[in-house]
């Protein structure tokens, strides 16, 4: 009997003792935690106000990164793009001229002023030396001579101006008014690029791929710079994100794999992975629920789930355990 008896104690220890080894093994081996389905979000939001013409979206739709999802009408801009379009035509019509410089008929002209110019100067020049000579015989007064003088002067002027205009006129414009008018041309095309820029944002696309979570406005209502048109979710970047204690922080690692179960599908392991993990610890957040007191540090951890089936959904609670 006492064989039998120290036999039973002795088997009744090392079950306990081997069940003891297997709960804790397997606390030690995994860790559970418990968070929300999260995924990559966007808000769809214009850059310009104006009355919506165009919103061929709807919540719940299958929208790509560039797809339309609102059009708003604004006719200003457009009015404004053709007003500019119509200046920089201008600047380079006159910055096209400058560079090609005078017109043969303009050098023409210049050339027959600075002959007749040239005509009159030499005849008030004869003329000149003519009365001189006869001033010094006494044929004629010094108000003759006078006049002679004054008229040869101003002769000698209207052939200095017609130089000086026809010298200009074959050199062409100065460079410096050359150069001001590329810098108009420059400044017309930056303003029409820039009222372009505005036109463009009348049409407001999709930044990434996804799914139409929301829509919150309908065609024809105002919208402003800012607000948010619609919100686009894209599933297949999804994850959960958990909250460990410090005290188990050093079990875990980047890239250490995760099994996920979801409320919705109790039957199924949604394979996950650890993709990030916070460098900064913070106190446990109300709505994360562990085993834990809430006053515990904690550090964030990102699980990246494999959502390729487009099943998993933001909010969904969500069950991680990490081996």
């Amino acid at each position: 009997m006492n064989k039998r008896l120290a036999a039973g104690i002795l088997l009744f220890v090392l079950l306990t003792a081997a069940a003891g080894y297997k709960l804790l093994s397997r606390q030690e081996a995994a860790i559970t935690a418990t968070g929300t389905i999260e995924i990559t979000r966007a808000d769809v939001m214009p850059k310009v106000s104006g009355y919506l013409t165009a919103l061929p979206i709807k919540a719940g739709d299958v929208i790509k990164a560039g797809d339309l999802v609102a059009r708003i009408g604004r006719p200003d801009l457009e009015a404004q793009v053709l007003r500019d379009e119509a200046a920089l035509a201008r600047a380079q019509i006159q910055l096209s001229d400058l560079e090609k410089g005078s017109r043969s008929q303009e050098r023409q002209e210049a050339a027959a002023s600075l002959a007749a110019a040239q005509s009159v100067y030499d005849k008030a020049k004869a003329d000149l030396d003519r009365y001189s000579a006869l001033y010094q015989s006494g044929a004629i007064s010094a108000q003759q001579l006078d006049a002679a003088k004054s008229a040869s002067d101003v002769a000698l002027n209207a052939l200095l101006a017609a130089r000086s205009r026809h010298s200009l006129v074959e050199e062409g414009y100065r460079s410096d008014l050359v150069e001001a008018q590329r810098l108009e041309v420059a400044r017309a095309k930056a303003i029409l690029d820039a009222s372009r820029a505005m036109l463009a944002d009348t049409i407001v696309t999709s930044p990434l791929s996804g799914l139409i979570l929301t829509k919150n406005f309908e065609s024809g209502e105002y919208v402003n710079p800012g607000s948010p048109i619609a919100t686009v979710g894209d599933l297949s970047d999804c994850w959960v994100k958990i909250y460990i204690p410090s005290t188990q922080l050093g079990l875990i690692k980047v890239g250490q794999p995760a099994a996920v179960k979801i409320d919705s599908y109790p039957d199924r392991i949604f394979a996950g992975e650890i993709k990030e993990i916070s460098q900064n610890a913070e106190f446990t957040p109300r709505q994360s629920i562990t085993q834990r007191e809430r006053a515990n540090l904690v550090f964030a951890v990102k699980v990246k789930i494999n959502n390729a089936d487009g099943l998993l959904k933001p909010g969904m609670p969500a069950d991680v355990t990490l081996r």
